[in-house]
């Protein structure tokens, strides 16, 4: 019997040989983890980001799922990488059923010109992948400093882009302040002296049912911004909680009316 990973192997080398999509995502080991032997799809993911960025310390970035799902199935998870960072990682998002459909929007921290790689996942276990190259002029490591164990989250904000309809997806707008303090320095390595202090999640519920929860790395820009998409088939209260890497934690809720 021929093994997972070995249908892994042999389809990800007849990928190799035919897609037109750049493969260096494939000597990236944090993605090659996360896909987990699944061979992804390089078409139906989108990824936007700016061509060339200024300032590498927030760079735009939002992706989107444009292809193709069986009934029933749906978008589970975005992973985001930027393997020319100190640590790759940059956000984990995972979407429940509400969150729908698949589209994201962020800000995020390069250090240098590298290759972004976007990866999604969805409940029946297929993979989509998709890459998009950033020039960055301006390290986003060239920052920092100030008292770490001063550091604290303010001023949780959270909007609903238009009107609400039952069963119709509204653009869902949060932010919360804080410098997410990554502990590194221009050089790339961690500082000893300098304690790391994240936004480590933002959970998202509507009637304490999950919506979205997101996981932040270092890779995530200071004053963590997220954008998704909420499809309401009830009213009810729509309340998104933040917790930083010592426990604390901030809310913010919206009425959701039709």
């Amino acid at each position: 019997m021929i093994s997972r990973s070995l249908l892994a192997a042999l389809a990800l080398m007849f990928v190799m040989g035919t897609a037109n999509a750049d493969q260096r995502w494939q000597r990236v080991e944090a993605v090659t983890q996360a896909l987990d032997n699944r061979v992804p799809e390089l078409e139906g993911l989108s990824l936007e980001l700016p061509l060339v960025a200024e300032d590498g310390s927030s760079v735009a970035l939002s992706v989107s799922f444009t292809g193709s799902l069986e009934d029933g199935e749906h978008i589970e998870k975005i992973r985001l990488f930027a393997p020319g960072n100190p640590r790759p990682e940059v956000a984990d998002i995972t979407l429940g059923p509400l969150a729908s459909p698949a589209n994201i929007a962020t800000r995020i921290r390069l250090s240098e010109t590298q290759q972004v790689v976007a990866l999604a996942i969805t409940n029946q276990d297929r993979a989509f992948l998709t890459t998009r190259d950033v020039r960055v002029t301006v390290s986003g490591c060239l920052v920092g400093g100030g008292d770490a164990s001063a550091i604290a989250m303010a001023n949780p904000r959270l909007a609903l882009a238009g009107s609400v309809r039952q069963g119709q997806p509204v653009t869902v707008r949060s932010l919360i302040n804080h410098p997410m303090e990554t502990g590194l320095r221009p050089d790339g390595q961690a500082d000893d002296s300098i304690e790391q202090q994240l936004v480590e999640s933002l959970t998202a519920t509507l009637n304490d049912e999950p919506v979205l929860t997101a996981r932040f790395f270092t890779g995530t820009s200071a004053n963590p911004y997220l954008q998704f998409q909420l499809t309401p088939e009830a009213e009810g209260e729509l309340k998104l909680v933040w917790q930083d890497q010592k426990g604390e934690q901030m809310e913010a809720s919206q009425p959701v009316r039709f």
